[in-house]
């Protein structure tokens, strides 16, 4: 298995279980920063950060079987992206179902900030997660 990291591209968004009614164009916006995971040259995993402006951003993952059966590999790529690869962010927050998602911000250094009623597209129940970082000018 050939695995490198790629920075993301539109084309790679169809061959991921990528929901139609999500509008992709944020995560290609100006200063917003994403990653697409290639096993063997096939999309398998992606996520990055929206840009919010503020030096804030907004984390966020496409879960997929590749992650849930290689969450080890994953984690290891996106401590990588969080903590060595320079992105210029104050804080980069994320929101998420709890569950398997709020485990995996806690194991990323994320703090739980609260509980969001009817936050998600479904009406779901979601909480908010965030990590400061120090930026150096």
């Amino acid at each position: 298995m050939q695995i490198e990291i790629v920075p993301l591209e539109p084309a790679h968004l169809d061959k991921l279980p990528f929901p139609e009614a999500v509008d992709s164009r944020a995560y290609f916006s100006f200063g917003s920063e994403a990653w697409c995971v290639l096993s063997d040259g096939v999309p398998v995993f992606a996520g990055g950060f929206v840009n919010l402006q503020w030096s804030r951003a907004e984390a966020w993952i496409i879960p997929t079987p590749f992650l849930r059966q290689h969450l080890r590999l994953c984690l290891r790529m996106m401590r990588k992206a969080l903590y060595e690869w320079p992105h210029g962010f104050r804080r980069v927050q994320a929101t998420c179902c709890k569950g398997i998602s709020s485990r995996l911000f806690q194991c990323l250094g994320f703090d739980y900030e609260g509980t969001m009623k009817c936050f998600g597209p479904n009406g779901e129940t979601n909480e908010m997660w965030s990590r400061i970082f120090e930026v150096t000018p």
